[in-house]
């Protein structure tokens, strides 16, 4: 007989390669009789030099007999793709692609006999795909690296525009907050992510994402029961949204970077008193501006915190390149700044996140607020000041503090183009606070995530939330 094979498209951004490979992993390690293929496309050295390197690392490393990967064709750009955001990009990317992943499935559904396609796992940003698997009859699945407050905000909008014809983007300039039946309390309008309030944005893509959520015979996100009770809840309710199966924690395990500078960052860690470290980073994807970096150093100085910060370097020059490297910190810090803190603070590019975050110096995590993010810290019981950018890091800062008390507030709703938004600078008075209240010993958010993080790690334990529900996604998938 044959075995069922799963076939999964991941997005071409680091993170959402990472979590796919894991989410494949665990599938894999539960489930002796299914293999899985992963559909890579690349994305060109000029707009992100990490991301290819990264995924073949993770190819070439791969031990897993029952797990594949296969490279499309390189993608031919045009011009036009790199004059807007990297979202943009991204999406062009994926849907020229779609010829060659139709070829590929023509042909693997030709060649073998040992293996039935069972199931295509598609990213929350590749929908386009589950168009190929239809013309094959191969059930669709979306996989959501975001959580479940975002799918559900995301689907309840894209219910306003199509049966009640809601121009979304009026939200933007709303004068009160908003209702959502996916969080307990109003949502302010600023933390509406630009996705659904930008109307070109929210008609060019994002609504057509919601759309195709609507048609897969299910959602996998990266979330456990005990995290995101009341958007699960409400996702559960409503008779049109698939079944949502919440599996997480899923953390990224694949190593990246340097041995050499992972080993340098956890002896400077190791050398640091028990939670008394300040961990600041904006993710693979985020940067600030030169004039804000200058108020966070000052607002660090101000807090005598030791500190661990991840600085990037914005690419000014392409609207959809990624952060790269400064050549020089001392170029955009603040004169003498280096030399004042150096007893107390490290200055580097890039981290091993979850590294960092597991040690035993760290007591606090300035964050982006990113999702994977959000769930390494959880993990790990650190508590985070929200610092959000882009895309859902907003409503996700919005759930994290007010909706789950799992996070203090430097900003709710920062944005990381923030002159373009009319967004203002953050003080260096502002991140003092906010660092104080992070680091505070008899925080009550500090001991909201220790709670969370136990809740975490027995999810995936056998009788745990998240376990039930991937032995349940499994059945659903071999069936």
């Amino acid at each position: 007989m044959a075995k069922p094979e799963l076939l999964f498209f991941p997005s071409p951004s680091m993170g959402h390669v990472a979590q796919m490979v894991e989410l494949a992993k665990v599938i894999i390690n539960r489930e002796p009789k299914i293999s899985i293929t992963i559909i890579i496309s690349k994305l060109p050295d000029s707009i992100d030099s990490v991301s290819g390197p990264f995924v073949d690392c993770l190819a070439s490393t791969n031990q897993e007999k029952r797990l594949h990967f296969f490279n499309l064709p390189t993608a031919n750009p045009s011009p036009d793709w790199s004059t807007q955001t990297r979202g943009y990009y991204v999406n062009m990317l994926i849907r020229s692609q779609k010829q060659h992943v139709h070829t590929f499935i023509k042909q693997k559904m030709e060649e073998t006999n040992e293996s039935r396609i069972s199931g295509i796992v598609v990213d929350m940003l590749c929908t386009s795909m589950m168009e190929v698997g239809q013309h094959f009859g191969i059930s669709s699945y979306v996989f959501l690296t975001s959580g479940a407050g975002f799918l559900g905000q995301m689907l309840y909008f894209q219910k306003l525009h199509d049966e009640e014809n809601k121009d979304i983007s009026e939200f933007r300039n709303s004068k009160t907050d908003v209702f959502s039946p996916v969080f307990s309390k109003p949502v302010p309008p600023s933390v509406l992510p630009l996705v659904f309030v930008d109307k070109r944005v929210w008609l060019g893509r994002f609504l057509d994402f919601a759309r195709g959520y609507r048609k897969a015979r299910a959602i996998i996100v990266n979330t456990f029961d005990e995290l995101e009770l009341y958007p699960l809840k409400a996702l559960a309710q409503d008779p049109m949204t698939p079944p949502v199966y919440p599996v997480g924690p899923i953390l990224n395990q694949a190593p990246r970077g340097s041995e050499q500078a992972r080993d340098e960052i956890l002896k400077w860690l190791d050398c640091q008193p028990e939670k008394s470290v300040v961990f600041i980073c904006f993710g693979s994807q985020g940067s600030i501006d030169e004039e804000q970096i200058r108020e966070l150093a000052h607002g660090l100085e101000l807090s005598g915190h030791r500190f661990l910060w991840a600085l990037r370097k914005r690419s000014y020059g392409n609207r959809a390149g990624y952060p790269g490297e400064y050549e020089n910190f001392k170029d955009v810090l603040p004169e003498n700044f280096l030399d004042q803190t150096k007893e107390v603070g490290k200055i580097v590019g890039w981290v091993p996140q979850l590294d960092v975050l597991a040690h035993k110096s760290i007591g606090g995590f300035v964050s982006h607020c990113g999702w994977n993010s959000t769930l390494e810290s959880i993990w790990n019981g650190v508590p985070i000041a929200t610092w959000p950018l882009h895309a859902e890091q907003q409503l996700n800062s919005f759930q994290l503090v007010k909706e789950e008390n799992l996070a203090v507030e430097i900003s709710l709703d920062y944005q990381e183009h923030r002159q373009e938004q009319g967004c203002a600078l953050i003080s260096a008075e502002e991140i003092e606070r906010g660092l104080r209240r992070l680091m505070a010993s008899d925080n009550e958010v500090r001991e909201n995530v220790a709670k969370m993080s136990a809740n975490a790690r027995k999810s995936i334990e056998v009788g745990g939330s998240s376990y039930a529900n991937l032995r349940r996604l499994i059945e659903d998938m071999i069936n």
